[in-house]
């Protein structure tokens, strides 16, 4: 008869003559180097597009409230944030476990733990750290490619930082792509980045430190920075671009909102708290109500063919992507079945 492991583990630990009735329930637990050898870039793009069209179908979805915080920095501890959500394709609920002491803390200390369908028993915790920046990225990218034409693309990617870094690939096989115009405030980054990333696409990626030039004529502008203030303003798009703004802070003026025909955004609680949605309402351009009722589709609705992506093809578009709980369980379950599948991680028993 063959024993597993967390078997042969409980029965050393009980002893002799101690039948066991059942396997005991074992934490799988896996580390940065687990989850960053199951996922590769043409997997994190499919996962994304999967779970967005499980979005549409009603299996993937967020709990409700879709978070709850808790603020301990006056005991000197941080700030927490969880985050729960369901992920029907992969068979997975999660919650997110977010421990920073600010939005921008580089000790954050963030996981998802996971449940297996069809029992209660804690089966995963993996770490966010590079999870977080991929699945941006693949949501993004899985967006993105709905909302341009297929046609050769001058795009604009504001930000070197590592989504940056993560979605230049993405795009390259989901976009048929001219020229990368990239831009930041930071000389050596943005040579940095060009060096990294313009020997491995056939087509022209170059630094536009100048964003008036980086904007002019682009079909698609991504902004994925920490800016302190917009860099991308009204009368610079053209008509039928795109813009897809990713980062936390304001990134695109409330004038170019103006500009716009359609509103796409992933998480309408989260884009109206976080990012330039957050930041229009508490500029007090609009109120909270009147920016939901703004919005034309959600990105999952425009990934499955439920709503168009725009009315005419003048129509200029913003989409709001900033990644969602539902990605980082999606994410974190799909580690985990590949970590099982392959015996990476460390496994623990649990009472």
């Amino acid at each position: 008869m063959k024993v597993s492991f967390c078997e042969f583990v409980a029965s050393a630990a009980r002893g002799p003559g101690n039948d066991i009735k059942r396997a005991m329930p074992a934490l799988r637990i896996l580390g940065e180097d687990d989850v960053r050898a199951v996922i590769d870039t043409d997997q994190a793009l499919d996962l994304a597009r999967r779970t967005l069209r499980d979005q549409a179908e009603g299996r993937s979805f967020l709990s409700t409230p879709s978070a709850m915080t808790l603020d301990a920095t006056a005991f000197g501890s941080g700030r927490f944030k969880f985050k729960a959500a369901n992920v029907g394709h992969l068979g997975f609920a999660g919650i997110r476990l977010i421990s920073r002491r600010s939005a921008t803390d580089t000790q954050a200390c963030n996981y998802t733990a996971l449940y297996r369908h069809g029992g209660l028993e804690l089966s995963g915790l993996v770490p966010e750290r590079w999870t977080s920046r991929i699945r941006t990225a693949a949501f993004g990218a899985a967006t993105i490619e709905r909302l341009c034409e297929r046609r050769p693309l001058v795009v604009a990617l504001f930000g070197t930082g590592h989504i940056s870094h993560e979605i230049v690939p993405m795009l390259a096989r989901t976009l048929d792509i001219a020229e990368m115009r990239v831009s930041s405030l930071r000389a050596e980054s943005m040579a940095a980045f060009v060096a990294a990333h313009a020997p491995q696409n056939p087509f022209r990626l170059y630094a536009a430190p100048d964003r008036a030039s980086a904007v002019a004529d682009a079909d698609l502008v991504i902004t994925l920075t920490d800016a302190a203030e917009p860099l991308v303003t009204p009368g610079l798009l053209k008509p039928g671009a795109v813009v897809c703004s990713m980062g936390g802070r304001n990134e695109v003026d409330y004038g170019v909102m103006l500009e716009s025909r359609r509103l796409i955004v992933d998480d309408p609680d989260f884009a109206a708290e976080v990012g330039d949605g957050g930041a229009w309402i508490r500029q007090g351009h609009l109120s909270r109500a009147d920016f939901l009722a703004r919005i034309d589709a959600i990105a999952y609705e425009v990934v499955a063919g439920l709503k168009p992506v725009r009315l005419s093809a003048d129509d200029r578009v913003i989409a709001i992507v900033q990644g969602m709980a539902i990605g980082d369980i999606a994410f974190s379950a799909f580690a985990l079945q590949q970590a099982e599948r392959l015996g990476r991680g460390a496994l623990i028993d649990l009472p």
